[in-house]
C-alpha cells in the first residue's frame, strides 16, 4: 500500500505521531511553526501557481487543522530565511511583508473558498495599517552565522575523505574545532557530523559533499537555516520568550532528512546563550563506521568538555571571528 506524502512534524520530545489525532498538551497555546518550504507551498496556492496535488492536499490539511484546533501558524524564522540577503545581511522588507501577508490570508480565509480557488488576494486581503519594518536582521545574524560556519567545517573535513579509515579522525577533528576554535558545542551540528562521518550517506545531501562549490555554498546556507529554525522552534521555552507567552510548538517541515536527523528522540539541545547535552544509553543504531566502544569514548570526550565549561558563562563566539572563519572556509571550499 502506498503511503501518502506528508509534512513531517516535530516537538521538543521528537517526532509527533498521529498529528491530526492528538495535541501535545492542549492546556497551553500551541503554535504551528512553519519552515520555509511549507511557507512556499502555501504562498504558491495564494499566488494561484500550478502546484502538484500532494502539495495542495498537505496545505489544505494543515490549514484545516490550524483552524479547527485554533493553533496559530508561526512563520517568523521562515520569513527571515526567505527575505534575508546573504551578502548584505539585510532584509528585503517588501518580500518579508508580501510572504507574511499571503500566509496570514491563507490561514484566515474560508478554507472551502481557498480549495475552490474562489478568491483574489489583491481584493480579499485587507490590512488596516502597513507595519514599518526595519531591514536590520543583526539579532539573528549572529546565530545563523555560527550554524553556517559549523556546516562549512563539516563540509571542509568531508572533502578530505569519508572512508571508514578516516571516520574517527573526522568526528574528533570536528569536536575539537567546536571546542577550541568556535568555543561552543552545537548539538544539532554534532548529530549531523556524527551521521556523515560515521558513514550514513543519506545525510550527505545536507552538505552537498559531492557537488560544485556554488551548489554546496547554497545548500550549506539553507541547511544552516533549517537547523537554526528547527532548534529554536522546538524549544518551547525560547519560543515563549519571543512571543511573551507560555506556549508549546510543533515544527512542520517538508525536509525528510532534517526530520530523520531530529527524530525519534532529541539527544542534544542548544539554545542562544546556552548549551545542554544529554547522553542516552542502551542499544543504539549507530552509523556503520562507529561501534559502541568508540561512541562511549566520544560521549566521555563531550561530557569532559561540558564539565570544564560548566563553571564558565557560555557566550556566543565573537561575530567578527566567525565571519573571518567563514570567509576562509568559503574561499578554500572545493
Amino acid at each position: 500500500m502506498n503511503r501518502k506524502n506528508e509534512y513531517h512534524y516535530l516537538t521538543k520530545f521528537g517526532a509527533l505521531r498521529g498529528f491530526k489525532k492528538s495535541n501535545p498538551n492542549t492546556e497551553k497555546k500551541t503554535f504551528l511553526v512553519l519552515d520555509s518550504s511549507v511557507c512556499l507551498d502555501i504562498v504558491n496556492i495564494v499566488n494561484k501557481k500550478d502546484i502538484n496535488k500532494d502539495s495542495k492536499r498537505k496545505v489544505f490539511e494543515l490549514i484545516e487543522y490550524s483552524q479547527k484546533k485554533s493553533m496559530q501558524p508561526f512563520e517568523i524564522f521562515a520569513l527571515l530565511e526567505l527575505s534575508l540577503d546573504k551578502i548584505t545581511y539585510k532584509l528585503n522588507t517588501y518580500k518579508f511583508l508580501d510572504i507574511g501577508n499571503k500566509l496570514k490570508f491563507a490561514f484566515q480565509f474560508p478554507l472551502e473558498k481557498l480549495r475552490k480557488n474562489d478568491f483574489d488576494f489583491s481584493t480579499n486581503f485587507f490590512q488596516a495599517n502597513k507595519p514599518n519594518l526595519n531591514n536590520d536582521a543583526s539579532a539573528f545574524i549572529e546565530q545563523i552565522l555560527v550554524h553556517y560556519s559549523a556546516l562549512l567545517k563539516i563540509r571542509e573535513i568531508a572533502s578530505k575523505g569519508l572512508g571508514k579509515q578516516k571516520a574517527k579522525e573526522n568526528i574528533i577533528e570536528f569536536i575539537d574545532w567546536m571546542n577550541i576554535e568556535l568555543g561552543l558545542i552545537l548539538g544539532l551540528e554534532y548529530q549531523l557530523a556524527f551521521q556523515i562521518f560515521g558513514g550514513n550517506n543519506s545525510f550527505n545531501a545536507m552538505i552537498k559533499e559531492d557537488s560544485s562549490k556554488e551548489k554546496a555554498l547554497k545548500t550549506l546556507w539553507g541547511s544552516s537555516w533549517d537547523l537554526l529554525h528547527a532548534r529554536m522552534s522546538r524549544n518551547s521555552r525560547q519560543l515563549s520568550e519571543i512571543v511573551n507567552e507560555d506556549v508549546n510548538s510543533i515544527f512542520i517541515t517538508n525536509d525528510k532528512r532534517l526530520f530523520e536527523l531530529l527524530s525519534p528522540q532529541v539527544e542534544f539541545s542548544s539554545e542562544f546563550g546556552k548549551t545542554g547535552i544529554s547522553i542516552t544509553t542502551g542499544k543504539e543504531s549507530y552509523p556503520p563506521h562507529f561501534n559502541p566502544d568508540f561512541v562511549e569514548e566520544l560521549n566521555k570526550k563531550i561530557l569532559d568538555i561540558f564539565e570544564k565549561r560548566a563553571v564558565k558563562k557560555i557566550e556566543y563566539p565573537d561575530n567578527n571571528l566567525v565571519k573571518n572563519m567563514i570567509i576562509n572556509m568559503e574561499k578554500n571550499l572545493h
